[in-house]
């Protein structure tokens, strides 16, 4: 008789087989390979396995590895799985117990002990600190199931909270309250649900120390203050006017709008900021991607010397979003960020300055300007004559730690500033490289490479030499694409999915588009496909990225 296999995902992982333990019998690629099986519940190839957990590998390494892992999981669960010379599948005709398979069906159930039932099933987020080395496609779709999972964790609780409201069970709902708290202690309904439940059952001082709490946590972690309805609750609190009813829906924290000469649509509000198409991303939670080269890039600044590096791609191809997360993501709040979000990049992050220089700016095409915003950034002494000179004594003398200057749209300079000359790029490259013992690094970026930049705009100068690294910008992979479509906060259909990847060639920017424009369709209750329509309408001023494929 076969045995049953018991595997719980939700929190650390649990596996066993017939309540005995299997992690010391599986590797961590195998517990990972028997975990994506059967989440996924489908057939894939030994291709996109191997390219799955060791996509840094040539395919031939790859494939041999997987091999070698199949035949350790044969030894311990081959009635569980269905291997051919192809392909690979987890067979769920086996005894087998899955609790995210269990979860999601007490979530779809539309009553209230099966929602208890959920939350209880819910230890922590998805594989909570499991971790594989280099293989960066499987963290990437890790993640997109935290965040799909957490999303519906959270739903469920508002759902059981708002009933012990209506049913005035308000000891119950304080404890619920208290558990979606520890979920994420910054979102503000949740603070909102523990305020009115303490209220509600006659502890007004608790219910005013939590609002304390919710505004001393979102400035401290996000930096802005309460929403006026928390404000308003507090001072209905505050009053002993409190009335029985159901919370509103949850409201997106973003910092104070600013004042409009017109009073904006539901439709021209509803879309979920999760998706930004325009303005670089400059939050590192809703950065997505990149993260082979976002390694190297690091890997060059983790000691001295500090290299050089060169961000190359088409326009509206995520350059500028990049050089923002790798100035902030070293040392942003665990709580600004995704769940398992990797922000270990460097051993001492806060050793390190670093310089944001846009060229955009026509303030910095100055070679004075340019220099006076350097120093300022980095907290030297200005000269009142800032000259390269004076720059570059002033730069001798205090730069001490490690420093990088990101220039972004490099070509900009070099074709508008004729300040900006052979002489000023060849001081730039002395300083970095012979003159403050290697903690000068430069991070550029541009359509083109620069030394044909460089020539093209009659300059030879041989800073444009420097730079041993270059990383080119282009799609995505599927994984990192569904890893961003998976934040949508209406969940969006698989077929949708496909077609959003195809339309957009998994550019980034294409994406932001496309999930912005079905996220407002889903929350719009909107049916059919004209969303689809509108969708590629908007992507006309942009489509010309998908010809840089």
């Amino acid at each position: 008789m076969t045995k049953v296999l018991k595997m719980s995902l939700l929190g650390p992982l649990q596996l066993t087989l017939d309540d005995e333990p299997l992690h010391n019998l599986v590797s961590a690629k195998g517990q990972a390979l028997l975990c994506y099986l059967a989440v996924n519940g489908r057939s894939h190839s030994r291709q996109a396995i191997a390219g799955l957990l060791w996509g840094d590998l040539p395919e031939a390494d790859a494939r041999r590895n997987l091999r070698g892992v199949l035949m350790k999981l044969r030894q311990v669960v081959a009635p569980y799985l269905e291997i051919t010379h192809q392909a690979i599948a987890f067979n769920d005709q086996s005894p087998h117990w899955l609790d995210v398979q269990a979860f999601s069906q007490q979530v779809a159930a539309a009553n209230m002990e099966s929602w208890q039932t959920a939350i209880e099933l819910y230890r922590g987020d998805f594989l909570e600190d499991f971790h594989l080395r280099d293989a960066l496609d499987f963290t990437a779709w890790v993640q997109q199931q935290q965040m799909r999972l957490r999303q519906q964790a959270i739903t469920t609780f508002d759902k059981l909270i708002d009933l012990h409201i209506e049913n005035k069970t308000y000891e119950k709902g304080v404890q619920l309250s208290q558990r979606l708290l520890a979920l994420d202690n910054v979102r503000e309904i949740s603070h909102q649900y523990a305020m009115r439940l303490f209220a509600l059952q006659g502890e007004r001082g608790r219910a005013l120390e939590q609002y304390v709490l919710c505004m001393r946590l979102l400035q401290e972690e996000l930096g802005v203050e309460v929403s006026t309805e928390t404000a308003v609750l507090a001072d209905t609190i505050r009053s002993g006017k409190l009335h029985l009813e159901r919370l509103h829906e949850p409201q997106v924290l973003v910092p104070p709008k600013p004042t409009f000469s017109r009073e904006l649509s539901k439709k021209e509000t509803a879309v979920s900021p999760q998706f930004i198409a325009g303005p670089p991303i400059s939050q590192p939670a809703h950065f997505f991607g990149r993260e082979t080269i976002l390694k190297r890039l690091f890997n060059l600044l983790r000691t001295r010397p500090l290299q050089n590096a060169a961000i190359i791609g088409p326009r509206r191809s995520g350059k500028t979003s990049l050089l923002h997360y790798l100035k902030n993501i070293s040392t942003a709040s665990p709580a600004k960020l995704r769940p398992n979000q990797r922000r270990d990049w460097l051993i001492q992050p806060q050793q390190y300055h670093w310089v944001f220089v846009d060229f955009q700016d026509p303030r910095l095409g100055s070679c004075s300007g340019l220099l006076r915003y350097i120093l300022t950034q980095l907290n030297f002494p200005v000269p009142d004559v800032c000259d390269i000179d004076q720059f570059m004594d002033v730069m001798v003398d205090h730069l001490y730690q490690p420093s990088i200057i990101l220039f972004d749209e490099i070509g900009v300079a070099l074709e508008r500033y004729p300040e900006l000359d052979d002489a000023f790029w060849e001081s730039m490259r002395s300083l970095a490289t012979n003159q403050v013992d290697g903690n000068l690094g430069f991070v550029l970026t541009s359509h083109a490479q620069p030394y044909e930049l460089a020539q093209h705009s009659g300059l030879g100068s041989p800073f444009f030499n420097i730079f041993g690294y270059t990383a080119v910008l282009g799609p995505f992979t599927d994984a990192e694409a569904r890893s961003l479509i998976a934040t949508s906060p209406t969940p969006i259909p698989e077929q949708d999915i496909a077609w959003m990847i195809a339309e957009s060639g998994n550019w980034p920017l294409l994406l932001q588009i496309l999930c912005r424009e079905r996220t407002l369709s889903l929350e719009e209750g909107e049916t059919g496909d004209q969303w689809r329509a509108d969708a590629l309408m908007q992507l006309q001023p942009f489509i010309k990225l998908k010809d840089a494929t």
